[in-house]
């Protein structure tokens, strides 16, 4: 005991070393290996990616607008385009809501009067200076040649009063601030805001826009609510004369020529600012996002005969360059990264959760497998479901999804549930969910799929016989029936169209019946292939009928009988600790079939016969004993039987020790003064690596053991059952197996309550002694036909 605690130290300090020292667990990881597993995974990525990606083969002419179409052209896959039409459309309309700018020039305003007080202030000061060298008295009139004089002097220097009588009437009224007042009121009048316009052309043009009008100085915007308020300069003219009653310096003919005069002095105040415009046209232009029209896979984009129209050149010009190397190899390389990731993630789901599972590298290749087999029976139908929805007339039907829902989606999820576990099956969905999203391009069938699969594992959670998976088939259809239902009642807009409901139901049904007729015919070859055994096979195992084990009942009797009562021993207690109860008992009835080879050495086949081993020394009997385990693997060998089962064989025994044997080698030794070797009377081992293969163990030892009772009480079955179980917990049988002392206790009240039912005491017979023998002779008066 104490050198076996030595040796489980000893292995517990590598073993921390190994996980402390990461280099040396580098070290010791098979490098070729490690490439070959990074190789094949990246080789599966790669065949998955080539199954999601659509390709197309079919060349595209180069066609012009007005060409007749050659060929019929289907969209591939869905892409977008850009609606051309549609997108001018809608930048036209973001045109008409920009406002045209116009400027407001307070400046013209300001230098127009400017220009003018300063003509009357030098006029009047050149009037003063003459006034003055002749020394006249303010109200006496100016002599007539200083008049004339003067006047040539102003026309060269105010050449705008030299037009006409202008000059003669401003010196008539010696150029007097009244005068000066009254012709730039009238003038500030007529360029009044909103201002003149040299033309009004451009207000015409842009009349169904909005107009601002900017001031230049403040840089104030004012959004005019009536762009013909806006005057040209003739309305401002116009407008100048319907005030000529407020210049009342001057009358008759002399108002009308300075009236006159004052039209040249209205200028355009208001101007287009074209460069604005155009930035802001260009910026409200840039908020403008093109078009997209959406061109689902197996589209018909022209058919052969018809015209090529802008809007179909577009969209074959787009097909065209989807066939670019380059964007081909875009859209492989991203859907091979996300292939990848999901398809590292299952890698490490097995590292982490299942590292102590001897069989991942083979787990995984099987679900590799299973999901290629699922993406090309899917794709398969998805491929017919565009032909068909392309074919048909009716255009309520004419929608390729309607026709994916009959795609086995399912399958993958079923076959990982009855090769490998619900739990692996969980993961597996939700991969294969994207998966054909990416395939067909739709959330919903991701929708569809998850569900279609999480009613699959409710289905088929527990199952006792193949037609389970029938049952599965419609329970899966119906789950499909109704997610269809609501995936068109979710994308339905104004009508509920009964016609594509229907077929959406027909494939739904089909589609989960498809997947439990494929699930049965796939399911024996992948369980050979991988070597797997499910609960089917265990089931078609547990057949009595079989030859292997009516060859039991026959050749060994004994035996026979004892498997079956270690097969309702280990169910039992395999129910009480969650262990699988089937692999269980059908190990029961396969794990002594070794004894066929000689089962008159076994002592529960010696009913009218002598115990031979009282002829053998107990080394030779050991031997036999420990022979059984051997031909057993063989004879599983032999008749193929599944791992699992063939499993149980060795690890039923493990390595313990024939105590019979070792004990009467023990004496025959002391009376020879002689050496027993312990480990030639143990079994070859190994020792149970399950905890299925635990509960066996006990089980055969505890049916055989209960044998020995004379008077088998409860009491006595218990304290029978704890001895057992602590000899072989100290025996250390169950190191390598993952049972805890919980369910073991939980084991030995299960065996209790199935031992003290077989063993229950009856009332006797009255009448009836059976403890007396029965004479040889028959009764005379009786006949026997």
């Amino acid at each position: 005991m104490a050198e076996r605690s030595k040796g489980k130290s000893s292995r517990r300090s590598n073993l921390a070393k190994r996980f402390i020292d990461l280099q040396k667990i580098r070290k010791g990881l098979p490098i070729h290996l490690t490439y070959q597993r990074v190789l094949a995974g990246l080789g599966i990525a790669l065949v998955i990616t080539l199954l999601l990606i659509q390709f197309q083969f079919q060349s595209i002419p180069d066609y012009q607008v007005g060409d007749i179409a050659d060929r019929t052209i289907e969209a591939p896959i869905d892409f977008t385009v850009i609606d051309e039409d549609a997108t001018q459309a809608k930048l036209e309309q973001m045109l008409a809501e920009v406002p045209i700018i116009f400027d407001f020039d307070f400046k013209f305003n300001n230098q127009v009067i400017g220009e003018l007080r300063s003509a009357f202030g030098e006029a009047r000061r050149l009037i003063h200076e003459e006034r003055k060298q002749l020394e006249l008295e303010p109200g006496t009139p100016l002599p007539l040649p200083v008049r004339e004089q003067l006047k040539k002097q102003l026309s060269d220097v105010l050449p705008r009063f030299s037009q006409g009588r202008v000059l003669d009437v401003a010196l008539k009224h010696h150029f007097s601030p009244e005068l000066e007042t009254q012709l730039i009121q009238l003038l500030v009048e007529s360029m009044k805001y909103p201002g003149v316009i040299l033309n009004r052309d451009l207000l015409l043009r842009y009349q169904n826009r909005a107009i601002v009008l900017r001031n230049n100085i403040t840089e104030q915007e004012d959004l005019l609510s009536d762009w013909t308020a806006i005057r040209d300069l003739g309305q401002a003219r116009d407008m100048l004369r319907q005030n000529e009653y407020e210049l009342t310096v001057v009358s008759g003919e002399d108002k009308k020529v300075m009236i006159g005069f004052l039209d040249n002095w209205i200028v355009p105040n208001v101007h287009f600012n074209r460069e604005l415009t155009r930035e802001r046209e260009q910026m409200a232009l840039a908020e403008v996002d093109p078009v997209l029209l959406q061109v689902k896979r197996g589209k018909t984009i022209v058919r052969a005969g018809d015209e090529i129209t802008p809007t179909r050149l577009d969209q074959l010009e787009e097909l065209k360059k989807l066939k670019r190397p380059g964007r081909l190899a875009g859209r492989i390389a991203g859907v091979f990264l996300i292939v990848c990731f999901f398809f590292f993630a299952v890698w490490q789901y097995f590292s982490v959760h299942r590292q102590e599972d001897e069989n991942n590298v083979r787990h995984y290749l099987l679900l590799a497998l299973v999901m290629t087999i699922s993406l090309v029976l899917a794709k398969m139908v998805i491929a017919l479901a565009d032909v068909v929805a392309g074919s048909l007339a009716l255009p309520a039907l004419q929608n390729p999804l309607h026709f994916y829902l009959f795609a086995p989606v399912t399958l993958g999820t079923m076959l990982i549930i009855l090769l490998v576990g619900v739990d692996l099956s969980i993961l597996f969905s939700l991969v294969f969910a994207v998966f054909v999203g990416l395939l067909t391009g739709q959330i919903s069938m991701t929708v569809y799929s998850l569900t279609g699969s999480l009613g699959a594992i409710y289905a088929l959670e527990q199952y006792r016989e193949r037609s389970a998976i029938v049952r599965a088939g419609l329970v899966i259809g119906a789950v499909n029936i109704l997610v269809a239902l609501a995936l068109q009642l979710y994308s339905s807009e104004i009508v509920f169209q009964w016609s594509a409901f229907f077929v959406r139901t027909g494939g739904a049904l089909v589609s989960g019946l498809f997947a439990a007729m494929m699930t049965v015919l796939l399911l024996p070859m992948l369980e050979t292939v991988f070597g797997l055994t499910t609960d089917i096979r265990l089931l078609e195992l547990s057949n009595l009928n079989n030859p292997i084990l009516r060859r039991l009942a026959v050749e060994a009797p004994g035996t026979y009988h004892h498997s079956i009562i270690v097969g309702t021993l280990a169910e039992a207690a395999a129910e009480a600790v969650s262990a699988n109860p089937l692999l269980l008992r059908v190990g029961a009835y396969y794990h002594d079939i070794g004894k066929l080879r000689h089962p008159e050495y076994y002592i529960e086949n010696q009913i009218y016969c002598g115990n031979k081993h009282e002829s053998l020394s107990p080394t030779m009997s050991s031997l036999i004993l420990a022979s059984h385990v051997k031909d057993g693997l063989a004879l599983a060998e032999e008749i193929n039987l599944s791992p699992k089962v063939r499993d149980l064989i060795p690890q039923h025994h493990g390595t313990r020790l024939m105590t019979y044997f070792y004990q009467k080698a023990k004496e025959a030794a002391d009376n020879k003064n002689g050496e027993v070797n312990e480990a030639e009377f143990r079994y070859p081992g190994p020792k149970p690596q399950s905890k299925e293969a635990a509960i066996l163990m006990l089980a055969d030892q505890v049916e055989a053991a209960a044998r020995t009772l004379q008077d088998p009480t409860p009491a006595q079955i218990r304290s029978l059952i704890k001895r057992l179980l602590y000899s072989t917990i100290q025996d250390g049988q169950f190191d390598e197996a993952d049972i805890t002392m919980r369910e073991l206790e939980q084991v030995t009240l299960a065996f209790e309550r199935v031992l003290t039912g077989m063993y229950h005491h009856r009332i006797q017979y009255p009448g009836f002694d059976f403890s007396k023998q029965v004479e040889g002779r028959r009764p005379e008066s009786q006949r026997i036909q």
